[in-house]
C-alpha cells in the first residue's frame, strides 16, 4: 500500500485554478489506485512557523542529539516516508507562496529528509515521483524569471531520487487568451499523466 502526500498551497482555495488541477489529479489517482492512502496538508489551515533564532537553536540541538522523533520533525518524517508527492501552488511573486516556503523550511533537515555523507549531501526521501501543479497568469514557461518550478525540481533532487513532473497552465490572466481552453488543456495533461503514475 502506497502513501501519497498531498500539499495544498492554493491560497485562494476553491476559487483557485491551481486547486482545480489538484482536484483533477486526486480524482484520477484515487480512481486508478483505490488501495493507496492519501494524506493531505492544507497549508492555509496550518499554523506553520518559520525558523527564528531561538527555534532554530532548539531544532539544531535536537538534530545533534539525533532526536528525530521530536515534534519539530513530524512534517519532515511524513514527507520522507511518502511514496509519491503532489504539490499544488500558484505562481507567486516569481516563485511560490510564502507558506509553501515555510513548509519546506520545516521539512528540510539533516537526518530527516537528507543526510550528510563524505561525498556531500544525499536525499533520503522515499518518493518515486513528485508532481508539481501550478498556474501562472502570464506566459512564464521557459523564462529565466520563472523560479517556482525550477526550485521545486531542485528540491526533488535534493531530497530524493524520484522523477519530477510539472504541469502548468500559463496565460490564465491574459485578456486576449481563452482561459477556459488553457485550463481544459492543463486538466487533460493532469489526467493523462496521473493515469500513468
Amino acid at each position: 500500500m502506497k502513501k501519497i502526500l498531498v500539499i495544498d498551497s492554493c491560497v485562494r482555495r476553491e476559487e483557485s485554478r491551481t486547486k482545480k488541477m489538484l482536484d483533477k489529479a486526486l480524482e484520477i489517482l484515487k480512481k486508478q489506485h483505490p488501495d493507496w492512502v492519501f494524506e493531505t496538508l492544507v497549508l492555509m489551515d496550518m499554523d506553520l512557523k518559520y525558523w527564528n533564532t531561538e527555534s532554530l537553536k532548539k531544532r539544531d540541538a535536537l538534530l545533534m542529539e539525533k532526536k528525530y522523533d521530536a515534534s519539530e520533525f513530524v512534517l519532515g518524517n511524513q514527507f520522507r516516508e511518502a511514496d509519491g508527492i503532489v504539490i499544488a501552488a500558484p505562481f507567486w511573486d516569481l516563485s511560490i507562496p510564502a507558506m509553501l516556503k515555510v513548509y519546506i523550511e520545516n521539512i528540510s533537515a539533516d537526518g530527516i529528509t537528507f543526510s550528510t555523507t563524505a561525498n556531500g549531501l544525499k536525499g533520503i526521501c522515499k518518493f518515486q515521483w513528485m508532481l508539481y501543479l501550478t498556474t501562472r497568469g502570464g506566459i512564464w514557461e521557459g523564462s529565466d524569471m520563472e523560479l517556482g518550478s525550477p526550485y521545486m525540481e531542485a528540491l526533488s533532487r535534493f531530497f530524493g531520487t524520484g522523477t519530477y513532473y510539472c504541469i502548468s497552465a500559463d496565460g490564465t490572466d491574459i485578456v486576449d487568451l481563452d482561459c477556459r481552453e488553457i485550463m481544459n488543456n492543463a486538466l487533460q495533461k493532469v489526467e493523462d499523466l496521473c493515469s500513468t503514475l
